[in-house]
């Protein structure tokens, strides 16, 4: 194994590895597995170091001492107020309480809610009906995952778009903020998101539903219970991340069947593989690509030494196709038997609402690709958003022919 790799090759603002990330990947797995960048953080892209590193306490989940969001600059922007609020960045003991509560009430609430989603997906292809050519971000990904967190969390959902402009806000959360303009138009949305949510508890604490934050104002484990900054803030979470990466995922699994034919035959001919097929996407594609930690003291892994407070980042996009776990792990393959992927992460900070986000691909999926309709790629190439650690469609064009339609009627 050599270190001899160019220490620019991980870089997240270059353009063509926020188009193609996957082989800078494959070359530090290879030569440089424990990888110092030229942007000062260490890269781990092998699926051993990053399940260790997972289940290390000495890894922090807290932002970085430079970034925005530390909890130094709680006094000064909004945006360091909730990071430092919402479970991601927590470390044990102050992540434990909060993190089982809210897990074990989302994991009761999403049982028995397939109906639900079922039928936001069934309106919006009826909606589409006449519709020959569409950006399936905006005609179905982004309504589908709007509507569908709405109904299981229990926000109104006459206003998609303001929530939406939330969502996009909230996400800058777990990346570097390119510009004082942007900070404090995050820091905006933040406070109004707030205010929003705090109104809608307000609501639920005087007329409960059968709704999650109705669950959450009443729940109570082991004598704990959330603080209702804590339960605002983490509803905000469960929100942005119940839109952002389910409509992202929703438009690259349908663009990766469409870019697979024989895949997708494969699924029409086999339905019963749908949910397999889903996993396979989340490993082969994941719209979460890396995660960052802290460390807490001096760690040895791979032969290099990481110093205390020195950031790491954890490539979970590499680690699930990394070819020591996953046979040819760069083919999309819906019968794949070992799906044990780490695009949710994995121990005490792992995806709660992981669940629920495979729950609504399966379903979409279902509904898009029922039979009725004829669905191709527009676009060869896909365009993708510039945003650290995540990879996400900027859009989707499809073209769509309902069987039994002549061309050119509607």
């Amino acid at each position: 194994m050599s270190s001899s790799v160019d220490a620019t090759l991980f870089d997240p603002f270059d353009a063509d590895f926020v188009q193609n990330p996957y082989p800078a990947y494959e070359t530090l797995r290879d030569h440089d597995p424990v990888h110092r960048s030229a942007l000062g953080f260490w890269v781990l892209t092998r699926h051993q170091h990053i399940v260790a590193a997972l289940n290390d306490p000495r890894h922090s989940n807290a932002p970085a001492p430079y970034a925005v969001v530390n909890r130094r600059n709680i006094d000064r922007y909004v945006a360091a107020d909730v990071a430092n609020t919402i479970i991601p960045f927590l470390d044990p003991p102050e992540h434990t309480p909060p993190r089982r509560l809210i897990a074990s009430e989302f994991q009761a609430h999403l049982k028995g809610r397939e109906g639900m989603i079922e039928g936001i997906a069934d309106d919006l292809l009826a909606g589409l009906r006449g519709a020959g050519e569409i950006e399936f971000l905006r005609d179905f990904a982004t309504p589908f995952a709007v509507a569908a967190i709405c109904r299981f969390m229990g926000y109104p959902e006459r206003d998609p778009d303001l929530l939406k402009g939330w969502t996009d806000s909230f996400f800058y959360l777990f990346t570097a903020m390119p510009s004082v303009e942007i900070l404090q138009g995050v820091n905006r949305a933040l406070s109004e998101f707030r205010e929003y949510t705090r109104q809608i508890v307000e609501q639920r604490r005087r007329a409960p539903e059968d709704d999650l934050i109705s669950r959450l104002l009443q729940a109570r484990r082991d004598g704990y219970a959330l603080s209702e900054r804590q339960l605002i803030d983490n509803c905000m979470l469960i929100f942005a991340d119940g839109v952002e990466n389910v409509e992202s995922g929703l438009a690259t699994v349908v663009a990766t069947l469409l870019q697979h034919p024989d895949q997708l035959d494969l699924m029409m001919r086999r339905p019963e593989l749908i949910g397999n097929a889903v996993e396979e996407f989340i490993r082969h594609q994941p719209p979460a690509q890396f995660i960052g930690r802290i460390a807490l003291e001096q760690i040895e892994i791979g032969g290099k030494t990481i110093r205390p407070k020195d950031v790491v980042i954890l490539v979970l996009a590499s680690a699930s196709r990394d070819p020591r776990v996953f046979p040819d792990p760069d083919r999309f393959d819906i019968a794949r038997k070992d799906l044990r992927h780490l695009s949710f992460g994995r121990g005490r900070h792992s995806c709660i609402g992981g669940g629920l986000a495979t729950k609504e691909l399966e379903i979409a999926l279902r509904a898009i690709f029922d039979g009725s309709r004829r669905i191709s790629l527009r676009d060869r190439e896909i365009t993708w958003t510039a945003r650290m650690g995540h990879r996400w469609p900027e859009s989707l064009n499809l073209t769509v022919e309902h069987a039994g339609t002549p061309s050119g009627a509607d």
